[in-house]
């Protein structure tokens, strides 16, 4: 591997020893320009270089192809990009990796590393659990969409046995549909990979695009809808106050 970045010296604190130790894994195998280069442009060789310097924190999806291509296993087949879903999480390609594989156990020992590291330098304070969230009432544009959603599984006439089109995730499914949860976009792509099987010519493009636009304006209305809520509360607050 190149001697591009400046070698951390791992007595400095944990953030060197871990860019250290990240190299020392690279040591006789691709370089980071291979990795830069096959990865596209999800990832630049600055970006992969500055995360072996042990300068500042890197970003997962930095860490991650470098972790793929030296622990893990880069030749497993990658989801299908063919239609320009969004990235799927960083360390999704570990779920991939056989369960009793020794690279699975690497794997999963640098990305526990690599959390706890996160965790220590950017302080509990970024790992606080969100507040709870303001109560509303489900808005119209999430109406629209649980409303879309059921009138294509309703074309796939197999309402009554959802686990056949949707598989593992017809539970999801469920809370999408009682106005629980909105669907990523990652998901609308699950969503529309399942329906196009059973709805008859319909085409998996049109059904992604259709979902994911509805679910977006869906997430938001909600958001939109919280802000209105909390400034009424202020306002309610600062009034009782004068």
């Amino acid at each position: 591997m190149p001697a591009r970045p400046r070698i951390p010296d791992p007595k400095e604190g944990p953030l060197q020893a871990f860019a250290y130790d990240l190299r020392e894994l690279g040591e006789g195998k691709v370089s980071v320009a291979w990795i830069a280069e096959h990865e596209g442009t999800r990832v630049s060789r600055a970006a992969l270089y500055a995360a072996l310097s042990g300068t500042r924190l890197p970003r997962a999806k930095t860490v991650s192809p470098l972790l793929r291509w030296w622990a893990g296993d880069p030749t497993l087949e990658e989801p299908d990009r063919s239609f320009s879903l969004p990235e799927p999480p960083s360390w999704a390609w570990i779920d991939r990796l056989p369960r009793d594989h020794e690279k699975r156990r690497l794997a999963n020992e640098w990305q526990t590393r690599y959390q706890q590291l996160a965790r220590e330098i950017l302080g509990e304070r970024e790992f606080r659990p969100r507040a709870a969230q303001v109560a509303i009432d489900v808005p119209l544009e999430q109406l629209r969409f649980i409303r879309e959603l059921n009138d294509l599984i309703d074309k796939t006439g197999l309402g009554d046995e959802l686990w056949l089109v949707l598989g593992k995730h017809a539970p999801r499914v469920e809370r999408y549909l009682a106005g629980k949860s909105i669907p990523t976009r990652l998901a609308c792509g699950n969503l529309a990979s399942g329906l196009a099987e059973f709805i008859p010519d319909a085409r998996f493009h049109d059904l992604f695009w259709r979902l994911m636009r509805s679910a977006d304006a869906a997430r938001l209305a909600r958001v939109r809808d919280r802000r209105i809520v909390r400034e009424g509360r202020r306002n309610e607050a600062a009034a009782a106050t004068e």
